[in-house]
């Protein structure tokens, strides 16, 4: 009589354990359909990578980045989209409008007919002649504010210098047109290096402000580099030696991943995928809520009389922070070509890398 015995045997290819007690046979079928569909998967993933990795030279993504080990194959390389960019483009012709507005502004002056006709037009040439630098100041001022507080990528403090920058030069420009002035009555030897002051100069200073975002733009796209190897994802920035910085994050380590392309990505085709761990790599805490600017000593005091001040600003003051995926080019794939494609190659080389999301690896036991 048989007591326990293994055998092995090969069932279409595969290699599959049958126990056997006395007459009785317990067969595995499930192991064999399970390994079939394992091996049918890698197969299709495989040519799927390898669909992307011969579209790259391999030696030029090493020379980019350098940190890449010797173990890894890279699979995919690329950077910021032109059209990703699109919204500082629009930023930069809006200055330049607002510039050209006050430059033709104080030339073309509206007939008498005119400004009985459209009273928008007549009112809009009025200002520009009547307030000069001061509502350019104004004007460039309201933008800068509304650009920073809509939290959109155009507001980093990068572009921020820049509209800041654009908004004082007209400003400092008179101010040392008046110090002269002053200069000459008290008799000083002070003299402006700048030429006198005139509306005329919006037009240059426009275009050099436009040219100069326009520039800064391009090589803020430049700066950063994104690659896909078998076994990390690779962010890469260097942005004129002020602001570099390389992370690699193992598949082992990624908790979530997200395509996020806007209605503006689908139409020229691009996005960005959110690439989140555990430890907090690829989120940030955003702050809902306006800060009343008020220092701690004045909405403390607790005197009659500005106790009403320091509720009502407190109440200002108030906020609520809440952690979304952050959307910084150094901390996700910003604005790639191609988003969703690049999105199923991560999750290929993770399915290959940590297995299928949701599969459970267990062993066979006998007793």
């Amino acid at each position: 009589m048989k007591t326990v015995a293994d055998h092995w045997k090969i069932t279409n290819g595969f290699m599959v354990t049958q126990s056997i007690l006395g007459d009785s046979c317990i067969n595995d079928s499930s192991v064999v359909t399970s390994y079939k569909l394992q091996s049918s998967r890698q197969s299709h993933m495989s040519e799927y990578i390898e669909r992307y990795r011969l579209e790259i030279d391999s030696s030029s993504v090493r020379d980019a980045f350098p940190e890449i080990t010797e173990s890894e194959t890279p699979i995919w390389v690329g950077k910021p989209s032109f059209a990703s960019m699109s919204d500082k483009y629009v930023l930069a012709s809006i200055v330049l409008l607002v510039h050209f507005s006050f430059f033709f502004g104080e030339m073309l002056q509206p007939s008498e007919g005119e400004q009985h006709s459209n009273f928008l037009i007549s009112s809009l040439f009025w200002a520009i002649s009547n307030t000069g630098v001061t509502g350019f100041v104004l004007i460039m001022l309201i933008i800068t504010k509304f650009n920073h507080y809509i939290n959109f990528s155009t507001s980093g403090k990068w572009t921020t210098t820049w509209l800041i920058f654009s908004t004082f030069v007209p400003l400092f420009w008179k101010i040392m047109d008046i110090i002269e002035w002053f200069a000459t009555i008290f008799s000083s030897n002070f003299t402006n290096p700048l030429p006198e002051w005139n509306f005329t100069w919006f037009a240059p200073l426009g275009l050099s402000s436009f040219a100069i975002m326009v520039i800064f733009t391009k090589l803020y796209q430049n700066s950063f580099n994104y690659a896909i190897t078998d076994k990390r994802i690779h962010i890469r920035q260097s942005f004129l030696y002020f602001e570099t910085s390389s992370h690699g994050i193992s598949y082992q380590k990624v908790e979530n991943l997200k395509a996020d392309p806007t209605i503006l990505g689908r139409i020229l085709g691009f996005g960005n995928i959110h690439i989140v761990t555990g430890s907090g790599v690829g989120l940030q805490v955003e702050s809902l809520g306006a800060k009343s600017g008020l220092s701690s000593e004045f909405t403390e005091d607790n005197t009659r009389r500005t106790r009403p001040l320091s509720m009502i600003f407190g109440m200002i003051a108030v906020q609520r922070n809440r952690t979304v995926m952050a959307s910084d080019p150094a901390d996700c794939f910003f604005g790639i070509s191609n988003p969703m494609g690049v999105y199923r190659l991560i999750n290929e080389l993770m399915d290959e890398s940590v297995g299928p999301a949701g599969t459970i690896h267990s062993g066979m036991q006998t007793n």
